[in-house]
């Protein structure tokens, strides 16, 4: 009779879940907002979704995206409304255009907290949610303002809702219907590759385990119309606003144009293979030993144990292999399968409780931890050779954490030999690894401000002007349109002045890398331009009236 309140009472939150969630919660806002006030906006993505939510914020247009002076169409609406609303109430600055990503992550982990409590207990939920906020890419992501922690946040909601729906014995129409909502989000983020990515991981696992049944009661007509009815209230205003051939522009470029012709960010097929490796490392080394361990013991293996991690394993692989066929490739892609990835390595503290690891994927385990310790040497000469002082980073700023990373696995390794127990590598780990990433984001300000954005030249040049008109020669950086608060126009060599500022009295000036700075002196001084402020990347000229 008293086991029955127990295992319920692992599935509801309590009182006994309050110090777990706000020690997830005070950990997250630690290490998220770390320096975002900081750092500057990484040119090219940051910036431009930055810009586009101020431009809404300032102008109250929230059906049409504007960038620069020109609609920004390639992406639903839902990240730069986010954005926009921090901006009122933050103003408009970096802290307020990182701080959905950042609300977004500790979500995230407090989806990963719960899903891992419903597996075992609260203890395994919390240190997975800490693993999960110590992964490098999940770290980095968390911190920057672009749409893919958002996305990831829903996906891994709408997966944990159907996962709750699929293993309860009781099934309840409202949370059916809550999925549907959850996948509106998703649309309205990502638009239809969001969905593709929840459809394919869900039929995948239903295909594995053989359960052709369910796939029919994922249809649910109520939840269908409620997300119909949620993406209709915006794409019917802003197919009206802009019609249908911008409309079908948004589709073919970002579905066909970006996952079959690759016209951005083109990479080879086994990109994601060391993205993964070092953007969840040191899980990645592990995540793979709970797949070897139910494939050996799957007719043994409870049946609720094996299609969990059946579900985490599809919800990987598939995720990798999706991004892999595509042409366009970006590292941010396979940021969805974080989740996963933590819950995965940390049921390996489960099995090697239990005694149910054999000796076999014992050793497997060793030679990971080994790895582990060889990967931050391999590193440090790496880094040693790649000069940094020409990217304005000293060496001592590389090195450190490095070699932070190499005593954790030192450490880790010394203490699973001793101890013989996972859960003490992964609290090792998660330690050695927040410290790590969070002194290489220390140190990471001053390249960024000069090598990744033109925050610093703007700012140090034209803050205290008013009445100017501002050029770039060449690309446009986005960080130029946000920080100058200004549209700026592109102009090339065979550009006249004359023809584009008929008033004289107003300041021009024409933002050039220093690269075309020195390649283009000719064309300067035809123009009689003179430099005013420049740094290492960019130089701003002044027209010569």
């Amino acid at each position: 009779m008293e086991a029955q309140p127990k295992h319920h009472s692992e599935k509801r939150i309590t009182k006994k879940d309050i110090p777990y969630l706000s020690g997830l919660i005070s950990l997250g806002l630690v290490l998220f907002l770390f320096y975002t006030w900081e750092i500057p906006l990484i040119d090219p993505d940051e910036p431009r979704y930055a810009s586009t939510a101020s431009d809404m914020a300032l102008n109250n247009d929230w059906i049409v995206p504007h960038f620069n002076g020109a609609p920004r169409i390639n992406k639903p609406p839902l990240f730069y409304w986010a954005i926009a609303i921090s901006y009122k109430i933050f103003g408009i600055n970096e802290f307020s255009a990182r701080l959905p990503s950042v609300l977004a992550a500790i979500g995230t982990v407090l989806i990963t907290y719960l899903w891992g409590k419903r597996i075992e207990d609260r203890n395994n939920g919390f240190w997975a949610g800490v693993m999960l906020m110590a992964s490098p890419l999940f770290f980095f992501i968390s911190r920057l303002c672009i749409t893919d922690m958002l996305l990831t946040f829903f996906v891994c909601a709408s997966l944990y809702l159907f996962f709750i729906e699929y293993t309860e014995a009781h099934k309840n129409n409202l949370r059916r219907v809550f999925l549907y909502f959850l996948l509106s989000m998703v649309f309205l983020v990502k638009g239809p590759v969001g969905i593709l990515l929840f459809i394919l991981i869900v039929m995948g696992f239903l295909v594995w385990i053989c359960d052709f049944q369910y796939i029919r009661r994922l249809w649910y007509l109520p939840g269908f119309l409620l997300f119909l009815s949620i993406i209709c209230a915006w794409s019917i205003p802003f197919w009206l606003s802009l019609g249908t051939k911008q409309i079908f522009t948004l589709l073919s470029q970002e579905m066909s144009g970006r996952f079959v012709s690759g016209y951005a960010h083109p990479q080879p097929f086994y990109y994601y293979l060391p993205v993964f490796f070092m953007g969840f490392f040191p899980w990645s080394l592990f995540a793979f030993l709970p797949f070897l361990h139910v494939l050996k013991q799957r007719k043994s293996m409870p049946e609720k144990e094996k299609r969990q991690v059946y579900f985490f394993c599809s919800w990987v692989i598939l995720i990798l292999i999706f991004f892999s066929l595509s042409h366009s490739k970006l590292m941010t892609y396979i940021l969805p399968i974080s989740p996963s990835i933590a819950l995965l390595t940390k049921s390996l503290s489960r099995c090697e409780a239990e005694g149910a690891l054999g000796n076999r994927r014992l050793w497997i385990l060793r030679l990971a931890l080994f790895v582990s310790a060889t990967i931050p040497l391999a590193l440090i000469f790496v880094m040693l050779k790649w000069a940094p002082t020409v990217r304005g980073l000293s060496t001592i700023h590389t090195v450190i954490p490095i070699i932070i990373l190499l005593v954790g696995a030192a450490v880790s390794l010394y203490t699973f030999f001793m101890s013989r127990r996972f859960l003490r590598v992964i609290k090792v780990f998660c330690f050695t690894n927040c410290l790590a990433l969070g002194i290489t984001m220390a140190y990471s300000v001053k390249y960024l401000e000069v090598f990744r954005s033109t925050k610093d030249i703007v700012e140090h040049c034209l803050s205290d002007k008013k009445h100017y008109v501002l050029y770039s020669y060449g690309r446009t950086e986005p960080s130029l349109v946000f920080y100058s608060r200004k549209n700026v126009l592109e102009i090339e060599a065979d550009t006249k002045f004359k023809k584009l500022v008929s008033d004289k009295e107003c300041s021009l000036y024409v933002v050039m890398s220093m690269h075309d700075y020195q390649k283009k002196q000719e064309w300067i001084q035809k123009n009689k331009l003179h430099a005013v402020c420049q740094n290492n990347t960019h130089v701003i000229l002044e027209k010569d009236w």
